[in-house]
C-alpha cells in the first residue's frame, strides 16, 4: 500500500467509519514520497473534505504556503470544522497573516469565528497586528472575543511594542472580568519591565485573589529593577 500512495487519487481515501481508513491514514502518515499537491487541489475543488484525521496524517508535510491554501479554503466554508485550525494554524506565513487580517476586519469572522482567528493572528507575530489585538482586548466586546484577543497577544508576546503592551496589560489588570485580569498579571510578569509595573500596583485595591496572584508572580520573577 505504501508504494502506491504516491500515485493514489485522494478520492480513494476510505470514508470515515470504514475499517480500512485508519491503516490507510497510518500508511499515508509514514510515507515520505506523497505529493501534497493533488490533496490540496482536491480540497480546493470541493472534492475532498479535510477531516481532522486526514490533516493529522498530512501535518508533517504542510508548510506555510500549503497551510495558507487550507486556511483560505476554511475561511470560505461557513460550516468548516474549527478543529482543523489546530493543524492549519501551526504555520506562520505572510499569506496566512493576510487572510486572517482580512477575515477579522471583514464580515466573515462573525458567529464566533473571531474567537478562533484572533489567537492565530497573534501566532503570526507581525508587529503591525498589535493595534488590532489590543483594540479587541480592551474594547467593550463579548468576553470570549476579548479573551481570544488577549490570547493572541500572549502567543506573540515578544513581537509587540513593549511600552504599549505594558500599558495595555496594566489596564486589563483593572478589568471587571477576573479571567482577563489574571491573564494580564501573568503576561506582565513575563516582561522584564513588567515586573516593575506589578510591584507598583496597589494590591489593596485589587480583588484578594488577584492581589495574591500578583504576589506569587513577583515572588517567582526574581529581583525587580527600578523603572528606567
Amino acid at each position: 500500500m505504501r508504494a502506491a500512495l504516491a500515485t493514489w487519487d485522494p478520492l480513494q481515501l476510505p470514508a470515515s467509519g470504514s475499517p480500512e481508513r485508519w491503516p490507510w491514514l497510518q500508511c499515508l502518515r509514514r510515507s515520505r514520497d506523497v505529493d501534497l499537491e493533488p490533496w490540496l487541489q482536491a480540497v480546493e475543488g470541493g472534492r475532498l473534505v479535510p477531516a481532522t484525521d486526514l490533516l493529522g496524517a498530512l501535518a508533517e508535510r504542510l508548510d506555510g504556503p500549503a497551510a495558507a491554501r487550507l486556511l483560505a479554503w476554511w475561511l470560505a466554508q461557513p460550516a468548516a470544522d474549527p478543529a482543523l485550525l489546530a493543524v492549519i494554524g501551526r504555520h506562520r506565513h505572510p499569506r496566512c497573516r493576510t487572510l486572517l487580517r482580512q477575515a477579522l476586519e471583514g464580515a466573515g469572522a462573525g458567529a464566533g469565528r473571531s474567537e478562533l482567528l484572533l489567537p492565530l493572528l497573534g501566532h503570526q507575530r507581525d508587529p503591525a497586528d498589535f493595534a488590532l489585538l489590543r483594540q479587541r482586548a480592551l474594547a467593550p466586546l463579548p468576553l470570549l472575543q476579548r479573551r481570544a484577543a488577549l490570547e493572541g497577544l500572549a502567543v506573540g508576546l515578544a513581537a509587540w511594542p513593549a511600552a504599549p503592551l505594558r500599558q495595555s496589560l496594566r489596564h486589563l489588570i483593572g478589568d471587571l472580568d477576573s479571567a482577563l485580569a489574571a491573564t494580564a498579571v501573568d503576561l506582565l510578569a513575563r516582561l522584564p519591565e513588567g515586573r516593575t509595573d506589578l510591584a507598583g500596583l496597589d494590591r489593596g485595591r485589587l480583588a484578594p485573589e488577584l492581589a495574591q496572584r500578583v504576589e506569587r508572580r513577583l515572588a517567582g520573577a526574581g529581583p525587580v529593577t527600578a523603572a528606567g
